[in-house]
């Protein structure tokens, strides 16, 4: 396949929300064990599968996140809800997740409902740009694999309308490499409406929106060279649910999946961000 063009499955792709909402992406949360997000791996866990390895993801965020019981926690470009949910299990904090996906909305409100926890979990579906919500509403939130599809200055500005002060920001980015080419960020602006920045960017990012910017952990070795064989293996495990979605598109649906990452993998790293509203 041509790294000028990415065959398509489902919706046109015009926009994030097409993008979420295509078939082809629903096949996240089959693959991974209902997260829609990557995995952490090291030596001790080289047998995980992506679903084990994306849950141990999720507790990393959750291990770096400041919330506490009856505190409201906001999740930026929340998915189906799965981290929202697991954070709120563990921190017995409210959590609004908010998502552009119509799909994704649907289905993490049937998910807080189907876990008995939709006392403690609500979704909107919005702009995580423009969140229907007053200043100041949260004591926590995070950006989980969300914010290079919403313009990573836009974003922090919301967030930090959102944020009390001294509250909490997680956030996970794909950040570029000195050899990431041209080509590929026109690559993933076009094709999966994601745009990337350096690392070093971050320190002015986060002051220009009001943050005091903690921690940047560099975990590139835990994700990236896992990404494409680990994907593999959950197709093979999954190959009927595949099919069951795609039909005879499921092939092709794959096939774009395991270019993307391998792309990927070639061109980003992987970070976890921990900052503070001042």
């Amino acid at each position: 396949m041509s790294r000028s063009t990415l065959e398509t499955t489902g919706a046109s792709n015009d926009t994030v929300e097409d993008h979420y909402d295509s078939p082809a992406l629903r096949l996240g949360p089959i693959l991974f064990d209902e997260h829609l997000h990557w995995g952490y791996w090291d030596e001790d866990s080289r047998d995980a599968s992506f679903g084990a390895a994306a849950e141990a993801m999720c507790h990393r965020m959750i291990d770096r996140t400041e919330i506490g019981p009856g505190e409201r926690f906001v999740d930026l470009g929340c998915g189906i809800g799965h981290p929202a949910l697991k954070l709120a299990q563990a921190r017995s904090c409210h959590v609004t997740g908010v998502t552009i996906s119509g799909y994704q909305h649907r289905i993490a409100g049937e998910k807080a409902a189907q876990a008995g926890f939709s006392d403690r979990l609500d979704f909107l579906q919005a702009d995580a740009r423009s969140v229907p919500l007053p200043d100041k509403s949260f004591d926590g939130g995070w950006f989980f694999e969300s914010i290079f599809h919403m313009g990573h200055a836009e974003a922090l500005g919301e967030a930090a309308r959102l944020l009390k002060p001294g509250a909490g920001l997680v956030l996970t980015d794909l950040p570029t490499l000195p050899h990431t080419t041209p080509e590929f960020m026109d690559f993933v602006h076009e094709h999966i409406h994601s745009v990337f920045v350096p690392e070093d960017r971050y320190p002015a990012l986060m002051a220009d929106a009001g943050f005091e910017l903690l921690n940047i952990e560099d975990i590139s070795e835990n994700v990236m060279p896992w990404l494409e064989t680990k994907l593999r293996e959950a197709v093979q495990e999954k190959w009927s649910d595949v099919v069951r979605l795609m039909g005879d598109q499921a092939e092709k649906a794959v096939d774009n999946w395991y270019y993307l990452f391998e792309y990927m993998a070639e061109n980003l790293g992987y970070t976890m961000i921990t900052a503070r509203r001042l």
